[in-house]
């Protein structure tokens, strides 16, 4: 065994040499493709040309020779003589180069090539025609191929349910649509920083407090709650505070209780907040909470939840949850309300935007057809600090056979 490194590779390459039984061929990489620069001939490249010419060339010689001698570059890594090449790709590359700078007849020269690969077949018959002048389904379009109308027949909205973010996708990016709702492609998780809690966890309880508290004050009469029953009421939530972030504790296990624990107690203080305005309306009685339709009535989930999608006036289908729903004192006519624990971005005067705040109107028209009554008025409800409280009552809806109409 060799100790010294320089000896082992001398050795190794006095091996290699010698197991040649007719031509022996010697290359090594002229170009660093990290930097995009030459590289310097190596020493081992010295003797092997002393071996042969006697001398020891110089360095810019052999640079030269071999230049001359692979013809390769980075842009193009092959020899232009394809008898030269050393593999698969080498012999493509150095096929298609004469076709590419010479006038010398091309027809079938490379049609070796289209049957080696079906993918690269297909690659390359792709590319060709996406560099002609018409349009077609190479650039993103769909043309009129009745496999295409097969495709998207069973992804129409009178096929099969989507949920209310899905069609505020479609109104707002159809190609962001077709990537969620079609494709069922997410974006990547990122982690979340460990001085707040992410608003995905906080938004989830925040509703899951809420269902769950109205829950309660249901079973014990205190629904709608009043100013008279607002003490009560804000016991019995502390309470439910307390239950729901200990159940959580355990299924979510934070990393930093301090964090856990000031983003509870800030859901608890909006919480509060919220659970006074509610006591300051009148003419609603609350009856539902977190109402699904197109989804069963599991654990966590309002009892009288329908199984299956709803069909709206126009025929599409639609699932999802309604955080709450409401009866008039007269008993004639239902209110819904979307709970949203962010910013308040609404404008005055704003019905559905350009379909980013479809919840309203389009949860009013699924209760309306899944309960077989009429919802008179949608409404967000920003219940938390940060959406200052707001409420937006800008989607009374009216239906009429299959004219809708939104008021405001």
């Amino acid at each position: 065994m060799l100790s010294d490194r320089s000896q082992q590779e001398r050795f190794l390459l006095q091996i290699a040499v010698g197991a040649a039984s007719r031509r022996l061929y010697l290359s090594y990489p002229r170009l660093e493709v990290a930097e995009a620069r030459a590289r310097v001939p190596s020493f081992y490249a010295l003797d092997v040309a002393r071996s042969i010419t006697g001398h020891v060339p110089d360095y810019e010689v052999l640079a030269r020779d071999a230049e001359l001698a692979g013809a390769s570059r980075l842009a193009w890594p092959a020899p232009r003589d394809s008898s030269e090449a050393i593999d698969d790709a080498e012999y493509d590359l150095a096929t298609v180069w004469p076709l590419l700078n010479t006038n010398q007849p091309r027809a079938g020269r490379l049609a070796y090539v289209m049957k080696l690969n079906s993918h690269l077949a297909r690659s390359l018959r792709g590319r060709w025609a996406r560099w002609q002048g018409k349009w077609s389904e190479y650039d993103g379009l769909f043309t009129k191929r009745p496999s295409i109308f097969t495709i998207l027949e069973s992804q129409r909205l009178a096929t099969r349910p989507y949920s209310v973010s899905a069609l505020q996708n479609f109104a707002a990016c159809p190609y962001r649509f077709l990537l969620s709702a079609i494709y069922r492609l997410e974006p990547r998780e990122e982690p979340a920083p460990l001085e707040e809690m992410d608003p995905l966890t906080k938004g989830g309880l925040f509703h899951r407090i809420q269902a769950e508290l109205q829950r309660e004050l249901k079973k014990n009469g205190l629904l709608p709650v009043m100013e008279a029953q607002l003490s009560q009421a804000l016991k019995m939530l502390d309470l439910t505070v307390r239950r729901v972030a200990d159940e959580a504790y355990e299924e979510l296990a934070p990393a930093i209780d301090r964090v856990w624990l000031d983003a509870i107690e800030a859901m608890r203080s909006d919480l509060r907040v919220w659970l006074q305005k509610v006591a300051e309306q009148d003419g609603w009685v609350p009856i539902h909470f977190e109402f699904g339709f197109g989804f069963g009535a599991t654990e966590g989930r309002d009892p009288a939840s329908l199984p299956d999608p709803v069909t709206l006036p126009g025929g599409e289908m639609v699932h999802g949850f309604v955080d709450l729903i409401e009866r008039s004192d007269d008993g004639k006519t239902l209110r819904v309300t979307d709970h949203k624990t962010g910013k308040d971005r609404t404008k005055k005067g704003l019905v559905v935007g350009q379909g980013e705040y479809l919840q309203p109107v389009v949860y009013g028209l699924a209760v309306e057809a899944g309960l077989k009554r009429t919802v008179s008025e949608g409404r967000f409800f920003y219940c938390t600090a940060d959406g200052g409280f707001n409420e937006h009552h800008h989607c009374a809806i009216v239906s009429d056979g299959r004219r809708i109409r939104a008021l405001y």
